[in-house]
């Protein structure tokens, strides 16, 4: 069937309908976790037809390929909302895990650690994900030295990034084992105070 749409709402609902998708497959990775994000799952999900998933992704690894890219600018989207609503003059400690918690944490952190895992012996989706999730890290660390400036040293401050990143992340695999989540806040809490006297000490 032919569509009677002119060709640029054509391409405008093509675009849409595959940001649905990949929307979708985010949601199921943080949700039923990699194994159960089924081509079935992640298109009801999405609202769409059978077909309409065919026309965009042949196959689910084909769809993960894509998930990756995907993912990682929601990241960096978020990442960018909380650097416009993050308190002017916040703490060094507090920059740090305001925007890693913003980037690596929630929803998208959940998906993120999923598709590590579940994509780890796939020697090229590997690469890619770890390629594009390194430019992501390393414009989150370019953000954060703008922020807590110059007078801390890059060394401290790498070494305190890298600390904060291992720490959320390992938050969120224990949000996803369903351990207390009072405890995951004390312990982000706890953490942003020691980081920014470790980043300040004279």
């Amino acid at each position: 069937m032919v569509s009677d749409l002119p060709p640029n709402k054509h391409q405008e609902k093509s675009l849409r309908t595959r940001a649905q998708l990949l929307d979708a497959a985010i949601d199921s990775l943080a949700e039923v976790g990699y194994g159960g994000a089924s081509i079935a799952d992640i298109t009801a999900r999405a609202g769409v037809t059978r077909g309409a998933q065919l026309h965009h992704f042949h196959t689910r690894q084909e769809l993960f390929a894509q998930t990756i890219g995907h993912l990682t600018e929601r990241q960096r989207q978020a990442l960018h909302r909380r650097l416009r609503t993050l308190p002017e003059n916040s703490a060094a400690g507090a920059v740090l895990v305001e925007l890693v918690t913003a980037t690596f944490a929630g929803k998208l952190g959940r998906a993120c650690v999923e598709l590590y895992v579940g994509i780890a012996n796939d020697r090229e989706l590997r690469r890619e994900m770890l390629r594009v999730q390194h430019d992501l890290t390393v414009e989150l660390l370019d953000r954060c030295a703008e922020l807590v400036g110059p007078e801390i040293p890059r060394a401290r401050l790498d070494s305190a990034f890298w600390l904060t990143i291992n720490l959320v992340r390992g938050a969120t695999l224990d949000e996803m084992v369903g351990r207390d989540r009072a405890r995951r806040k004390q312990v982000l809490a706890d953490w942003t105070e020691l980081a920014d006297l470790a980043l300040r000490r004279m």
